[in-house]
């Protein structure tokens, strides 16, 4: 009798944490953002990474109902120390002023396949701007991965674009940069 009764109690409570979501949080200690910018008319590429500052999802009958990622904008890293300085500065982030970039989640998503199309707002330098891109979860939903091209010129970074600067040639940077996401949820 009292193994019927826990194995009720169990599937009761397995039932209620998915009919009433999921809700977790970012662990900022093992996700991972990578980004990389590369050169308008050549080959030339670089990357580095950025921290999570803070972040939750909420989860609720195989529907994302929330996501908020913040990003420390002062943790932008890359191995050349002049490189770094001149991202955190005037020219690009403008770190500083502008010390954190967010993404909020617009409207509910449903996941299919462990996969979901997400459309939120991104701010970044205090301008916020739409973006929709693809998540993937894996089978438990403790982790989350994205791909995004973000193009910095919508958020004021016009710093050598090719859109801006037609004479550029070969010191243009790309307006499009990848932001490339590992985000493990407790």
């Amino acid at each position: 009798m009292k193994t019927n009764q826990l194995t009720i109690f169990v599937i009761l409570c397995l039932i209620s944490a998915f009919t009433f979501g999921q809700s977790k949080t970012i662990d900022t200690y093992k996700s991972t953002l990578n980004w990389t910018g590369k050169a308008a008319f050549n080959t030339y590429s670089l990357s580095g990474t950025l921290k999570v500052k803070s972040g939750a999802i909420t989860i609720e009958n195989d529907s994302i109902k929330s996501l908020n990622i913040v990003i420390d904008m002062k943790s932008l890293d890359h191995e050349n120390k002049d490189l770094k300085t001149h991202l955190r500065g005037n020219d690009f982030f403008e770190v500083k002023t502008y010390s954190q970039a967010t993404f909020k989640l617009s409207k509910a998503v449903s996941i299919s396949n462990n996969e979901a199309q997400i459309t939120g707002e991104m701010t970044i330098k205090d301008i916020s701007k739409t973006e929709s891109f693809t998540i993937k979860l894996n089978e438990n939903y403790s982790e989350l991965s994205f791909n995004i091209s973000i193009d910095r010129t919508d958020y004021g970074v016009k710093f050598n674009s090719p859109s801006f600067f037609k004479k550029m040639k070969e010191n243009a940077i790309a307006d499009e940069f990848k932001l490339k996401g590992n985000l493990k949820l407790d």
